[in-house]
Parts: C-alpha cells; structure tokens; sequence
C-alpha cells in the first residue's frame, strides 16, 4: 500500500479537518508514493524510537503527536535526517483523533470498562454548515445519493439525512446562458424540491464538488450557511458509568492497574475517600481545560497534566493518571483496527518509552 491510499482510510477514520488550528497532523516526513507495508505505531517520535524503527525495518511510523509541530527554518535535526536517509516516513494523528468516535477517548473507556452515556464537550477544529440546494424532481435522489457519498448528512450516530420540500423556483435565462429547462428570455415557473443537508468543512469542498458534478443546471441554486452548533458526531472527552460503583480510592487503584501507571495522583476536593463513585468522566492527554465540564456531570474525572492550581480549585474529584498513560491504550484500539483492514502495524513498545525510564526518587 502507498502512504497516499493509506492517507484515504486514515482520513476516513480521523478528518485532518478535525483537528485544531494549533496543531500539524497528517504526512511530516516522506512522499505520498512511498511505500507503508511495515508501521509502528507509537505516541511520540522519540530518538530511541527513530532508531527501533530503523533496526527493525519499518518504512513508516503513525504517531499521535505531531514529530514536526513547530515550524522549522532548515533540516538539521539528527532524527529527521535519520528518517529520510532510510526512507521511513511519519504520520501524525493528534487533535483530529482525540474527537472521533472510536478515537483517544473511546480506547480509555474501553480499558476502564465504561459504557459511553455522552460527551463532555463538542470542541473540535471543525466548523459546520447547513446546505440547500433546489433540485428538479427527477433528479433528487442521484443528487442527493451523490452528496452524501461526499460527506454531507453526517449527524451524531446517522448517516445520510436531509430534509426534502416541494416549492417553485422561478428564474429567467438570460443571454448567453444554456437553461436546462425553458428558453432564453422568457420567465419560468418550475417544480422543484429543495434539499437541505448538514455537512462538515472538512467535506464542504467535495461535497461542492458532487453538487457541480451532478446536477442538471447550468447555475444550481446552492447556499451554505455557518450554524453556531457543532456535529455532535464529534466532541472532546466522554461521559460513561461503571457496571458497578465503587470506593473513590479504590477506583484510583483501578485506574492505577488498568492503564499500567506506575502511579496516579487522586484529589478528593470535598468527598471522602471512600465515598462512591460510578459516573466518570475521562479525557485522555492534558484535559485540565475540560474540569468544568465535568463538574456536576460526573463522580469522578480521569485525565492528566492537571496543574497545581486546578487541582487545588476543583469541586470535582480528579485522578491525574499521566498524559502518556491517559492516551497508551489508543495505539492497542489504532493496530487492531488496521490490522482488520490488512495492514501490518505493531504497537512500540510500553516499557521500552523514554517515559518509563524517569525515576522517582
């Protein structure tokens, strides 16, 4: 398989559209007509893990965050040159796979053994708009069919909706114009339905496209407008119960052993230690930002990087399980879903992480 065809599927599981205007995801090293029939899979692009890659004959790495995030003036660093001289390449899955279903979050409920009941936030890079275009009746459904191939109609957990009405379109063609229907000059009434559709902008352009190539007008009557809500297809964060409730510390310690953290760091805010817990709110990674949001959805919030501060001013219990720990079980979830599309990826290693290497002393 190329990396571009590889490109196709990945973006078909996490949007690059998705991700937000601060981060870089997607291809940072090699060319689209390389070869990727060896991956590994990691959470960082470390030297250690350049160099595993190299010794065992990988040709590309798939990490969650960005290798190149900032932009760079000259190529000089040892690991990039490393890359490129054995010609591995690197993708970047970040922001973009922290918001889709089956993404950051949706790996650390299914280690926890929670059941998704909701989100915690609807953040993602994306924007959504609500489309309409009129439509001749004959030729409704192969528009409608055609747009929806392109990506419109996505909400929440369904493909494929719209809205149909019957209305009458007038217009006159003027000089110069080639009318699907009547004659230059003359004004027309004409039966016609008007579809409406949501789609999101990382869609829009070959949605745009499909509407163009589809429709029977010269000129089709098409509008898109930006709505303030965002698809609930997507969203930071999750909101999910435990089969059965238990002791605030004692879920800590299960936190503890499910993740494989050397250790986690438990705040109590205002509950005792032994008060129950069963509604959890998760966010892998640095979800400090997200406290708030969790505040009064949930008994507990699971996360990492919570800083002094926001531990100390949250109304929430919080077990801060590490950045690296919060997002490990991802990559396990990433190689079982492309191992079932008949791609070889292995996982690097836990143990073999420069995080683990830290002493606590």
């Amino acid at each position: 398989m190329k990396i571009s065809e590889l490109l196709q599927l990945l973006n078909k599981l996490a949007p690059q559209g998705l991700a937000t205007s601060w981060d870089n995801v997607g291809l940072q090293v090699g060319l689209p007509d390389w070869q990727a029939d060896n991956i590994l899979l990691t959470l960082d692009v470390t030297q250690s893990v350049v160099d595993y890659a190299i010794k065992n004959k990988y040709n590309l790495i798939i990490s969650h965050h960005p290798f190149i995030f900032r932009p760079i003036n000259s190529v000089t660093r040892p690991d990039i040159l490393a890359l490129a001289k054995h010609n591995i390449a690197v993708i970047a899955m970040h922001t973009n796979l922290d918001v889709v279903p089956e993404g950051v979050n949706y790996a650390l409920a299914e280690v926890l053994g929670l059941k998704i009941t909701g989100r915690l936030s609807d953040e993602t890079g994306s924007t959504w708009y609500h489309g309409s275009v009129m439509v001749p009746p004959l030729y409704i459904d192969k528009l409608a069919e055609a747009i929806h191939i392109a990506g419109a109609g996505r909400i929440g957990l369904y493909d494929r909706c719209s809205t149909r009405h019957d209305i009458t379109g007038t217009f006159r063609a003027l000089e110069g114009s080639s009318p699907f229907i009547g004659k230059q000059g003359k004004f027309e009434k004409v039966d016609e339905i008007e579809l409406e559709f949501m789609v999101d902008s990382f869609n829009l352009t070959a949605v745009k496209k499909a509407i163009a190539d589809n429709h029977p007008y010269e000129t089709p009557a098409v509008y898109f407008t930006v709505v303030e809500n965002t698809n609930p297809a997507y969203g930071l964060g999750l909101i999910g119960e435990l089969d059965i409730g238990m002791k605030l510390t004692a879920f800590a310690e299960y936190v503890k052993y499910k993740l494989k953290a050397p250790y986690v760091q438990l705040w109590t805010a205002d509950k005792g230690k032994t008060s129950e817990v069963k509604t959890i709110a998760i966010c892998g990674g640095a979800g400090g930002s997200l406290i708030h949001k969790a505040t009064g959805k949930a008994d507990v919030f699971v996360t990492g990087d919570i800083n002094y501060h926001a531990m100390l001013e949250s109304k929430i219990p919080l077990i801060n399980a590490g950045h690296f720990y919060t997002e490990y079980p991802i990559l396990n979830k990433l190689n079982i879903m492309l191992k079932e599309q008949n791609i070889e990826t292995s996982v690097y290693p836990l143990k073999k992480h420069e995080i683990n290497n830290n002493l606590l002393i």
